[in-house]
């Protein structure tokens, strides 16, 4: 009862006028250079139609939609970002006797509940005079919960506020494809910086503190939305404001039932947006004002359009298709040229390194982890035990096994027998299978 009561007044008093507003959360860039088209994610009213709506930019007036979608991110995933506070001030009792940090974890245990059954993939960091990371997108939610177990109180050097830094910090942290992705900062305090307060440098930023209209451009320009939750008297003067021109809402709570309310409230928010996907000529300079306007409301939003060996947006045509031809020519040479020496046992080998590992067991692990057989490190979307390769003696087959879709030859699988000159992409990571010519596969297969 007491949660739907706090629903029903989250939902009664924080939306009540943006319900009938157009709200730009985040304008994803990554496909405007090479496809052409980019995806403005807003919040709008619950029976809004396509043919009300209309995107523009400043300088070339009215841009062609491409697609309308209605809740695209319940089946797309949103890719979540859990940074809380460790700060000192983190282990003192809330006004209900409990301990903050505790409240805390039991609101993103309870947040990680939601998720486990979604597409959705979360990271978690924790900040106090430094930014520590718990969990990589990519971990599985056992992984994930033993990290938040794990926090302790922090020495009184360690435990300083600093907010804004590692709300800058962990603008890059995202792994590089599109989608939607959010930050959700939980802190008991305003932004507390070890060189201002002390004089001290910071062993990560130095003198450096950012400032929060410089949080609120790298949100924008990283197409990212920030939301805020305070669980003390003691809030941030300008968290509010940041999160409020970032996409995202703040929310002032106190109990432990509250903040996981938000937890849920800002997620299920997330779930109802829309997409609108627009045809996107070249720009006229580096940053692009884009509005969408609906039924009188609008919301315009600044951001960076890429830019390619440092080339005005105008010139790009001509440079991106000299590269595709090049590309193209090249993926056609790797199919049509045979290799000048044939491999003598199976193997597979990085696009970039030249490094191989031989498949000498029943199973060759690909993943992120350290004992893996084939070691993706520094990419936090690549899983401790990412996919597997199989070996079949009896046929002389391998087969490649993946819980999440990976790409070979372009195409998402999680199962593929694979065959001499596979390309398999995972995260960035290119990899090419290779097997003697004494084997099961032949030109008609």
């Amino acid at each position: 009862m007491k949660k739907l009561l706090f629903v029903f007044i989250i939902s009664a008093f924080l939306f009540p006028l943006s319900a009938q507003e157009v709200k730009i959360s985040q304008i994803d860039t990554n496909h405007l250079l090479l496809k052409g088209r980019m995806d403005i994610y807003f919040t709008a009213p619950e029976d809004a139609l396509a043919e009300n709506f209309q995107v523009t930019e400043k300088d070339l007036g009215l841009l062609e939609i491409i697609s309308f979608e209605s809740a695209p991110n319940k089946n797309a995933g949103i890719d979540f970002l859990l940074l809380i506070d460790n700060s000192g001030s983190m282990y003192d009792e809330s006004y209900q006797g409990s301990i903050r940090i505790a409240q805390a974890k039991l609101a993103l245990n309870s947040f990680l509940d939601q998720m486990d059954s979604s597409e959705d993939r979360a990271a978690v960091y924790a900040f106090n005079t430094n930014l520590d990371k718990l969990a990589g997108f990519g971990s599985n939610p056992a992984e994930i919960r033993r990290s938040i177990s794990a926090l302790r109180q922090p020495r009184p050097d360690e435990a300083y506020t600093e907010l804004y830094n590692s709300l800058a910090e962990i603008t890059s942290l995202f792994p590089k494809e599109g989608g939607r992705k959010a930050v959700i900062v939980l802190s008991d305090g305003e932004n507390f910086s070890l060189y201002n307060r002390t004089g001290k440098l910071n062993s990560v930023w130095g003198s450096t503190t950012a400032a929060p209209d410089d949080l609120i451009r790298l949100f924008h320009n990283a197409g990212i939305s920030l939301d805020g939750i305070n669980i003390s008297d003691n809030r941030d003067a300008e968290l509010q404001r940041i999160c409020m021109q970032t996409g995202g809402s703040f929310y002032d709570v106190r109990s432990t039932n509250e903040i996981e309310n938000v937890y849920t409230e800002i997620r299920d928010r997330i779930l109802k947006e829309y997409r609108i996907t627009v045809a996107a000529p070249p720009f006229k300079n580096t940053s692009a004002k884009i509005s969408v306007e609906y039924d009188g409301n609008s919301d315009s939003r600044t951001v960076l359009t890429p830019a390619l060996f440092g080339t005005s947006s105008g010139q790009h045509l001509l440079i991106i298709l000299i590269i595709l031809f090049c590309g193209t020519g090249g993926l056609a040479a790797l199919y049509l040229i045979p290799y000048e020496k044939a491999v003598g046992e199976a193997q597979i080998q990085s696009v970039g390194t030249g490094g191989k590992t031989v498949l000498s067991g029943e199973a060759t692990i690909i993943g992120a982890d350290k004992d893996a057989d084939y070691t993706i490190a520094g990419n936090p979307g690549v899983d401790a035990h990412h996919a597997t390769i199989l070996n079949d003696a009896k046929t002389g087959t391998y087969t490649l096994v993946s819980e999440k879709p990976v790409h070979v030859n372009n195409r998402k699988l999680k199962n593929k027998k694979l065959a001499p000159g596979d390309v398999i992409r995972i995260e960035g990571s290119t990899i090419v299978f290779d097997m003697p010519e004494t084997t099961v596969y032949s030109k008609g297969q």
